[in-house]
């Protein structure tokens, strides 16, 4: 049961790489009676070859795919697409008009790509990072067999060969649903991604997609990122270079967005916001001098074929002055601490043992003015009055 199965496995390998590398033929022909005939396209080239039985003073071809439509001259009974051509997964037409004396003479076909409905990828996404570092990743087909594979094939440009990815990334079932690449160039022209299938059930469908690799850059934060501030004047004066690309040094090619919060408040309001165009340096007025703040910087494409949304945000650069105490003030405020603390220890010390009223003995108060000496004579008089009394009553009682 192995050998029919991987010999029907490397059958249909055989013929999608032949497919790949020599080319499609049309078979579709509208018109077969026509002169213009064996119509084949190379796909990675995007070269669309006929021949014919006649010469021809003029002669050109159309392309259309969706709402695509392109023409263009013919030469050598060749037309090269090349970058302006569409994808070709979901199907396309092809035709060849050619003119001489004896009139006009058309040959068209449609590409109708063959294989399982719902089972090319889905979701195809790449991204560009690190200036040369770029992932691609995709989804299996919903309605994909389980044992599809799938195998992506790029070219950076149309003038260079096609290659497969050296790296893939699985799922846990081992199915490959993405790709890293190192030392990616960003040219001018598109790159062409194909990413095709193979199952032991059914022809799996192919998908393909052309990208600016520019686009899809994710740009790296400003370089060396630095502040300045005069202690006079309110002025801050930040200084940075542009962000490290593969493709452009031109400082126009870019513009900043400048983020500042306070160092105290890292994750509320923005303080101040500025986006400036092209340039490397920008004048921040300081509205508290007192302060240290926090400033983080990212940058996107202005102008050249650069990727126009923001990037990555740079680490926080701290700079300002904090609210600072002069070194007498703190001597003060040393001094003063300490002597509160040294008298409210010896007040509840003597407190406690008593010595505060040795310290500090009370003092008697005046006497009063008009209050005088006691009444002493009365006191007399009155002890006086009480003795004669009592002789009075001893005599009587001895009379008796």
């Amino acid at each position: 049961m192995v050998a029919p199965f991987a010999l029907i496995f490397m059958t249909q390998w055989m013929l999608l790489i032949t497919q790949l590398c020599v080319g499609w033929h049309c078979t579709d022909l509208e018109m077969p009676d026509s002169p213009i005939r064996n119509l084949m396209l190379n796909q990675w080239k995007m070269e669309l070859s006929w021949m014919s039985s006649m010469n021809f003073t003029e002669d050109w071809c159309s392309v259309t795919a969706g709402d695509f439509t392109e023409t263009i001259m013919a030469e050598n009974m060749k037309c090269m697409f090349g970058k302006i051509a569409p994808p070709l997964h979901n199907g396309a037409s092809f035709s060849v008009t050619a003119v001489n004396m004896n009139g006009t003479y058309s040959s068209i076909c449609r590409y109708i790509p063959q294989g399982m409905n719902g089972s090319a990828i889905e979701n195809f996404s790449c991204v560009i990072y690190n200036v040369s570092l770029m992932n691609c990743t995709w989804q299996a087909g919903r309605d994909a067999p389980g044992d599809t594979q799938y195998f992506l094939y790029w070219q950076n440009s149309r003038d260079d060969e096609e290659m497969e990815c050296e790296l893939y990334i699985k799922d846990e079932n081992g199915r490959n649903t993405g790709c890293r690449f190192q030392n990616v160039r960003i040219e001018i022209k598109k790159a062409y991604f194909l990413v095709n299938g193979s199952s032991k059930d059914s022809v799996i469908q192919f998908y393909d997609e052309y990208i600016h690799l520019y686009k899809i850059e994710k740009l790296m934060p400003p370089s060396n990122i630095t502040v300045n501030c005069y202690e006079i004047k309110n002025d801050c004066i930040i200084q940075w270079q542009q962000p490290q690309i593969s493709h452009s040094n031109k400082d126009k090619c870019f513009k900043y967005e400048i983020d500042i919060k306070y160092k105290d408040n890292p994750e509320g309001k923005t303080k101040y916001t500025s986006i400036q165009e092209g340039g490397s340096s920008h004048t921040f007025q300081r509205s508290n001098t007192r302060k240290k703040y926090l400033l983080k910087m990212r940058a996107a494409g202005s102008a050249c074929l650069v990727s126009p949304a923001w990037g990555e945000w740079s680490a926080p650069v701290e700079f300002g002055n904090e609210e600072i105490i002069s070194s007498s003030v703190w001597i003060l405020l040393v001094v003063a601490v300490a002597t509160l603390l040294v008298a409210i220890i010896t007040i509840l010390f003597c407190k406690r043992t008593g010595c505060w009223k040795a310290a500090f003995p009370q003092i008697p108060g005046p006497k009063h003015v008009f209050r005088g000496l006691p009444d002493t004579n009365t006191e007399l008089m009155e002890s006086k009055i009480t003795s004669e009394n009592e002789e009075i009553i001893l005599v009587a009682d001895v009379m008796k």
